[in-house]
């Protein structure tokens, strides 16, 4: 019987419009790679940083040639620095890194995993909408009984 370490690794590539999965399973001592799409937004930049969280992929910082540019900056002008995820998945640590004027930043960042889970922002974007919804009703609610009373106060008058 054959002893099997169960050991697969994974590492994951971005360069402009290129993403590259590659996993190594240590077992049959072999390579696979996958080709990963890579959005529009992303692929104009560089110089960023990057972490998988579950299936997940949170893109830090970037270069276009121009000016620092993603969704979520982590600063105004940071790029070329590292993200690194914790060994209990809590924390993101971003260090490192460069300015606009391309001089080196000593730089430590710490943010919770939790600010940027998507699932976590599902909700709370739900939970606004569901508020929305429920003001945006009350008022329409509102608006129709004042109207239904002005219309027969206008037929008793007729």
């Amino acid at each position: 019987m054959m002893k099997t370490n169960k050991q697969n690794y994974q590492m994951l590539l971005f360069h402009f419009n290129s993403g590259l999965s590659i996993e190594y399973d240590e077992d049959n001592n072999t390579f696979q790679f996958h080709k990963l799409h890579v959005c529009d937004d992303i692929a104009k930049l560089f110089a960023y940083a990057y972490v998988r969280i579950n299936d997940v992929i949170l893109f830090f910082g970037g270069w276009n040639g121009d000016s620092s540019a993603t969704s979520r900056p982590v600063h105004n002008s940071l790029h070329s620095f590292i993200a690194i995820l914790s060994e209990e998945d809590n924390d993101i640590h971003i260090i490192g890194g460069r300015n606009n004027a391309h001089a080196l930043v000593l730089t430590h960042i710490k943010t919770t995993v939790r600010a940027w889970d998507p699932s976590q922002l599902l909700k709370r974007e739900s939970k606004l909408i569901i508020e929305y919804w429920i003001r945006n009703s009350e008022i329409k609610f509102g608006w129709i009984d004042d109207f239904n009373k002005i219309i027969i106060n206008y037929i008793k008058m007729q």
